[in-house]
C-alpha cells in the first residue's frame, strides 16, 4: 500500500494550533498503518485492517492545599486485524517500528489460522467507507502546563471548602486533567484517513460531616475545549452541595410512589434502553423486545436521536473504529424503535447494513414533545408534587433480557412540589420495559452525561423498599 495519496485527514484541525501534548505527526502514524497493511498482504492476508493511535496529557490531583500527583503521560499502540476465510486474528503492540510491526502481523496471521471461520467477519463494505466524509472539529489542544492544572485543581478544593457551613467540609480529591489523542485507521481496501481529538477534565470528590453523619459528594465537567469547562467555583461548590445535602438522611418506609429521575442520573436510563437495541442483545435475543424495528419502546412522546457529527461532542466521531460513518438519525421516535446500534458482523448477522456504530454510540438526546421551555428543576417538582426525587444510584440496574430493574438509590422526599428532607437506605423497583413506556415528562433542564443528553425523567408510580 503506498501512503501517496491515500491518507486523508479528518479535518479535525486544532482550534488553537499546534500538536498539543502529541509527539506523533498524523503522518508518522499514517505511515504505521499503511505498512502494517503491505506487510499483512505480503503474509497472504488478503482482508486486513490497522488502528494506531496516540495519546498524551497532563493530570494533576490535589488534597489539603497539596499535589498529590502529577503525571506527564504518553502512550501509543498499533492494533491488526487480519481476516483469513472468515477466521480473524488480532494483535496489537506499542512499537511502531517496522520490526515490531512485521512480528505483530505475523502473530494476527498464526491466530487466525486456529480459529474456526464466521462468515459475518470480515471488513465492512467498501462503499459504507468513510472515503469523503466531512471531519468533525474535535482537536482544541489548550497547552496547560502542569502549573495551570495544579491552579486549577487547588481553586476547586478551594471553592468546595468554602461551600461548608455549620457542617465539615473534606476535599478527598480535586483534579483536573488534559489530554490529546491522536489515530489513523486503514484497511486493505485503500481506505486510510487519520484524525485528532482533545478531552478536558475538571473534578471534586468531597466528604460531608455533622457528628458521626457521614457522606460523600462528587462533580465533574468534561469538554473537548476549555472554554466549555464548568468554573472551578461552580465544580467545587456543586461537588460539596452534593455531600453536605444528604446530611441528616432518613430510610424511607415501603411503598409505591411517583419518582423523578434528576438529569445528572436520568442516563442511566436512557443506556438501558440502548442496550436493547445493540446488535449482540438483538442478535442472541436477549432482550425483552427482539426484533425491535418498528416497535414502541417508550412512550409516545418520547423521541431519541443520534448525531456523531456534532462540533466537539463527546461522543463525536467522523467514522467508527472500522471505518464506517454514521448519521443523524433517530432511534426512537415518538416511542417507536426506529434504528439499532450495529456493527459489521451484527450488522450481517441481523441481515442489515452497520449503522457506524463499532466502538459505541454517537452522542444521544432524549426529547420530549410535551417538553416546554420553563420546565426547570422547580417546575419539574412542582409536577412531582409528593413523591421521590432521585439523585444518585448506588448499585443494581436492570437485567436485559426480561427487565426487571433494581437499583439502590438515595435523593430527596418531596411534597407538594417543596424538598422536605434527604432520604436514603432504599431500592427503587420496576420493568424498565413498563418504565420507559410510562414517563410521563422530561425536563427541560438537560445535563449532558458522557454521550448522553437528557433532562430530569419523571416516572408516575415506582416501587420504592425501604424499611
Amino acid at each position: 500500500m503506498s501512503l501517496s495519496g491515500l491518507t486523508r485527514s479528518t479535518g479535525t484541525a486544532s482550534i488553537a494550533g499546534g500538536d498539543g501534548y502529541l509527539l506523533q505527526s498524523k503522518t508518522d502514524l499514517a505511515q504505521a498503518v499503511a505498512y502494517a497493511i503491505e506487510r499483512s498482504a505480503a503474509v497472504g492476508a488478503r482482508e486486513a485492517m490497522a488502528m494506531v493511535s496516540e495519546q498524551g496529557g497532563v493530570t494533576v490531583t490535589v488534597a489539603g492545599g497539596q499535589v498529590e500527583t502529577a503525571v506527564r503521560e504518553g502512550s501509543q499502540s498499533l492494533r491488526i486485524t487480519v481476516y483469513a476465510d472468515g477466521r480473524t486474528g488480532v494483535a496489537s503492540t506499542q512499537s511502531l517500528s517496522r520490526s515490531a510491526i512485521d512480528r505483530v502481523v505475523e502473530q494476527a496471521a498464526a491466530m487466525a489460522r486456529q480459529l474456526e471461520p464466521d462468515p459475518d467477519a470480515g471488513l465492512a463494505e467498501r462503499d459504507a467507507l468513510a472515503w469523503s466524509t466531512p471531519g468533525v472539529p474535535l482537536f482544541a489542544p489548550c497547552g496547560q502546563s502542569a502549573g495551570d492544572l495544579t491552579e486549577a485543581a487547588l481553586a476547586i478544593e478551594t471553592a468546595a471548602l468554602a461551600s461548608a457551613n455549620r457542617d465539615e467540609v473534606r476535599v478527598s480529591q480535586a483534579g483536573a486533567a488534559s489530554q490529546d489523542m491522536r489515530f489513523a485507521l486503514a484497511t486493505s481496501q485503500g481506505f486510510c484517513r487519520t484524525g485528532s481529538s482533545s478531552v478536558q477534565q475538571r473534578w471534586c470528590q468531597t466528604i460531608a460531616q455533622r457528628g458521626e453523619d457521614m457522606y460523600q459528594g462528587n462533580w465533574s465537567s468534561v469538554d473537548r475545549r476549555l472554554d466549555g469547562l464548568r468554573s472551578h467555583a461552580e465544580v467545587g461548590r456543586i461537588a460539596a452541595e452534593k455531600a453536605l445535602g444528604m446530611l441528616g438522611a432518613e430510610g424511607l418506609t415501603t411503598c409505591r410512589v411517583p419518582v423523578l429521575v434528576d438529569a445528572p442520573v436520568a442516563s442511566s436510563l436512557v443506556r438501558d434502553l440502548c442496550a436493547q437495541l445493540s446488535g449482540t442483545a438483538q442478535f442472541q435475543r436477549l432482550t425483552f423486545l427482539p426484533d425491535a424495528l418498528g416497535q414502541p419502546l417508550a412512550a409516545a412522546h418520547l423521541t431519541l436521536e443520534e448525531d456523531p457529527f456534532e462540533p466537539f461532542g463527546l461522543a463525536s466521531a467522523t467514522f467508527d473504529s472500522e471505518g464506517v460513518a454514521g448519521r443523524r438519525r433517530a432511534i426512537v421516535r415518538s416511542g417507536v424503535v426506529e434504528g439499532l446500534f450495529l456493527d459489521t458482523r451484527m450488522a450481517r448477522k441481523l441481515g442489515h447494513a452497520s449503522t457506524g456504530n463499532a466502538g459505541g454510540m454517537r452522542n444521544l438526546t432524549l426529547t420530549s414533545s410535551a417538553t416546554l421551555p420553563g420546565d426547570d428543576l422547580p417546575a419539574m417538582l412542582r409536577k412531582l408534587g409528593t413523591g421521590l426525587w432521585l439523585t444518585r444510584f448506588m448499585g443494581g440496574g436492570s437485567n436485559l433480557a426480561t427487565g426487571v430493574y433494581s437499583r439502590a438509590a438515595a435523593g430527596f422526599w418531596v411534597e407538594n412540589g417543596l424538598v422536605v428532607r434527604p432520604v436514603h437506605a432504599f431500592t427503587v423497583a420496576g420493568n424498565l420495559q413498563d418504565m420507559l413506556k410510562a414517563i410521563v415528562a422530561v425536563g427541560a433542564d438537560v445535563h449532558r452525561e458522557g454521550a448522553i443528553r437528557v433532562g430530569s425523567i419523571l416516572l408516575p408510580d415506582l416501587q420504592i423498599a425501604g424499611r
